[in-house]
């Protein structure tokens, strides 16, 4: 067993890292370490602006990393069970169900997939097919392919150089383009917020304003000097004491509170959950309601169970009850009798 293997990537997915294909720049929406480098190189700073984020710095974004783990820590613990059309389990589940050939469990395997259903709208898994112990044609194993390591191309689904048959994937679309690419905006300016009230946590003070006095004029370069002095010095651990020279007057605008800007950052939750179908209560935000309307926690969890939800688990088990997963007539659901049937709690014994 190599080092991928034990890592759980497994032969098949490993054969990528070590292919000869040229990675390259193949899109401006790749991560890395040089598209920070490039891009910022080849494109104006407006055209940047526009482009769409890329996960690694959307999930930086509080609100978008509550709603994407409320969503997975939510979906991946719930098991896959086969059914028949008379709503019974199946009496032999399909192993690939609820196993993984490698270490990579079946929780992160779905994980993963609503992952990359929340940040790009699609998912991919490659599977081993053969015969059962009962020496049916069946799946025996399936494994998450990363969203990075595959692309769809004239029409075929390629993993590096190879191209997968339809008998060697389950492709998973959501009815969603992703977050990455319809919500670029609200994205970028969750971002802008998150440096803004970091910049305030860290100046207080809204505003300075270095004002002359006196009747000399300074040049542009002393001017610049004494801002990035005057900066430098109320980042400090004594920034809270200064000196100014004759001729110097410091001005302050504004009201001198650390204001963390509560109602923009509730505002992007609230926003970020209508883009993923999450009710605002449940990423601890709080949405406009009517003086009439009466809410419970509880009310709310039973909504996000019922109505938010599906949306991301519909065109999961949709697509595992497809003829080419399970015999004609099965379908695949989550089972979700443990989230609506808690334990009922019990008190210390007492007489009668």
């Amino acid at each position: 067993m190599g080092f991928f293997d034990r890592l759980g990537l497994g032969k098949r997915t490993s054969d990528l890292l070590t292919s000869g294909y040229d990675l390259g720049i193949s899109s401006p929406w790749s991560e890395g370490n040089l598209q920070s480098i490039v891009i910022s190189d080849i494109f104006p700073t407006e055209v940047v602006a526009k482009m769409p984020m890329t996960r690694a710095e959307a999930i930086a974004i509080p609100a978008v990393s509550k709603a994407r783990n409320l969503l997975i820590s939510t979906i991946a613990k719930f098991p896959l069970r086969a059914m028949d059309g008379q709503d019974r389990f199946l009496g032999t589940q399909p192993t690939f169900l609820y196993r993984s050939a490698s270490n990579v469990t079946p929780y992160e395997r779905m994980a993963w997939t609503v992952d990359d259903g929340i940040f790009y709208g699609c998912s991919l898994w490659e599977v081993t097919r053969g015969a059962d112990d009962r020496g049916r044609a069946s799946i025996l194993d399936a494994e998450y392919v990363p969203y990075d390591w595959w692309r769809i191309e004239d029409g075929h689904i390629k993993i590096g150089d190879r191209i997968l048959q339809d008998s060697e994937f389950l492709l998973f679309n959501f009815p969603f383009e992703g977050l990455l690419t319809i919500a670029s905006n609200t994205l970028r300016g969750a971002h802008d917020l998150e440096a803004a009230w970091f910049g305030r946590a860290r100046n207080p003070i809204p505003l300075i304003e270095l004002h002359a006095t006196d009747e000399c004029t300074l040049e542009e370069d002393e001017i610049k000097a004494h801002v990035a002095s005057w900066s430098t010095a109320r980042r400090s651990e004594n920034g809270a004491i200064g000196y100014t020279p004759n001729g110097l007057d410091i001005r302050t605008h504004g009201d001198v509170k650390a204001d963390l800007m509560v109602e923009g950052r509730n505002a992007v939750r609230t926003d970020v959950g209508s883009f993923l179908n999450v009710r605002a209560a449940m990423l601890d935000g709080t949405a406009g309601v009517d003086s009439l309307t009466y809410s419970t926690a509880e009310g709310e969890k039973n909504s996000f169970y019922e109505f938010d939800l599906p949306f991301w688990t519909d065109p999961i088990q949709e697509r595992l009850s497809m003829d080419d997963v399970l015999a004609r007539g099965n379908r695949v659901r989550f089972d979700k009798y443990a989230a609506y049937n808690p334990p009922t709690a019990t008190g210390p014994n007492v007489e009668d």
